[in-house]
């Protein structure tokens, strides 16, 4: 798709996954309006299915869920966080995931492009992301210090992320959805 040249595709996406933010954590996390979670995502997948990238962000999204399931899981049951009375990752937070990797072909390209850094740069800023989303109220951190492992857990889980998009553009770079022979 093009767009003029004032409008980058980079901001548009990083736009599309800021509302999933917001819808999923002030909306979904904090207000229990869960159906703005669900109405959230739709800016981000929209412009991933407009995209050159989508079947590789369809992989990745894909990727992302199981990851963001597998980690957010993992916090609640350890009790490095709480979201209440759930015993899973609440499906907002794991719709974040999804936009996640609804982002690494567009505006997490620059970082996907250097697995390492990114990973350091995640991983650094994973402690905010949740301190953030317990200031508004979506989530509990019950001991700050204990957020290290989660940026331990997000420098490891984001470079194979990152690892992962850039060897699917590498290995498949002229796949296109509904293009396969």
């Amino acid at each position: 798709m093009t767009y003029p040249r004032w409008l980058s595709p980079f901001w548009i996406n990083a736009a599309c996954f800021q509302i999933l933010w917001l819808g999923c954590v002030v909306g979904a996390g904090r207000y229990n309006m869960h159906w703005l979670a669900l109405l959230s995502l739709l800016p981000v997948v929209v412009f991933s299915l407009r995209s050159e990238w989508r079947w590789h962000d369809l992989l990745l999204a894909f990727g992302c869920f199981a990851a963001g399931l597998a980690l957010d899981t993992l916090w609640v049951r350890t009790g490095i966080l709480d979201y209440g009375t759930v015993q899973l990752a609440p499906y907002w937070i794991v719709l974040l995931w999804v936009g996640v990797g609804l982002t690494l072909n567009h505006s997490l390209e620059p970082l996907a492009n250097r697995p390492a850094i990114g990973a350091l740069i995640a991983g650094a800023f994973a402690p905010f992301s949740y301190l953030g989303g317990e200031r508004v109220g979506a989530v509990v951190v019950p001991d700050v210090l204990a957020l290290g492992w989660v940026a331990l857990a997000w420098f490891a889980t984001f470079y194979g992320i990152f690892a992962l998009s850039r060897w699917i553009r590498v290995l498949h770079p002229g796949v296109r959805l509904g293009d396969e022979r």
